[in-house]
């Protein structure tokens, strides 16, 4: 197991979001706790890629997360305040792959294989790197962690493009 992936899987923080909270909006609280991880280097460094974004109340809802206007509005606004997730969010999970379909215009293709708005994911990507480098500057944290960490989230891209769909119903 790629021992920077460890703590992830062993020691997981949830950041969760209940689905009152994304129907009224409500980022107060959740917000207050992602600066508290971007308020202090040590912090930042115990909480490096162990956050997993879980979004309760919407198991029995047949659509997946993008599919749903509330939960996209909902990450966006959160975005818009706290930037700082590649640094933290898990590589071991969807968490990324949700967030970065939730801010982008995303569909689903197929089932279980979505399409985003490539566009509207390079704005995104360019923003969350950006932050993490200000965030790395700010706080001193080690070059060597946020390359590993920049590494991780273009495989998790990467390995989540589909560059093209084969077959008749596809063309």
């Amino acid at each position: 197991m790629n021992q920077r992936l460890r703590p992830a899987i062993s020691e997981p923080v949830v950041l969760l979001f209940s689905r009152q909270q994304v129907e009224t909006c409500d980022v107060n609280e959740p917000l207050a706790s992602l600066r508290e991880l971007t308020a202090d280097r040590n912090v930042a460094l115990q909480f490096c890629g162990r956050v997993s974004l879980v979004i309760d109340g919407y198991n029995e809802d047949p659509r997946e997360l993008f599919e749903i206007p509330e939960v996209r509005a909902y990450l966006k606004r959160l975005d818009q305040e706290w930037p700082y997730w590649f640094f933290f969010l898990s590589q071991a999970d969807d968490s990324i792959p949700i967030l970065e379909s939730c801010l982008c215009d995303t569909i689903e293709v197929i089932p279980g294989v979505a399409s985003i708005d490539l566009d509207q994911m390079d704005h995104a990507l360019t923003r969350h790197f950006g932050a993490m480098n200000r965030l790395s500057q700010e706080l001193n944290l080690p070059e060597e962690i946020c390359g590993q960490i920049a590494e991780g989230v273009i495989r998790l891209i990467h390995n989540a493009a589909v560059e093209r769909i084969e077959g008749e119903d596809y063309r």
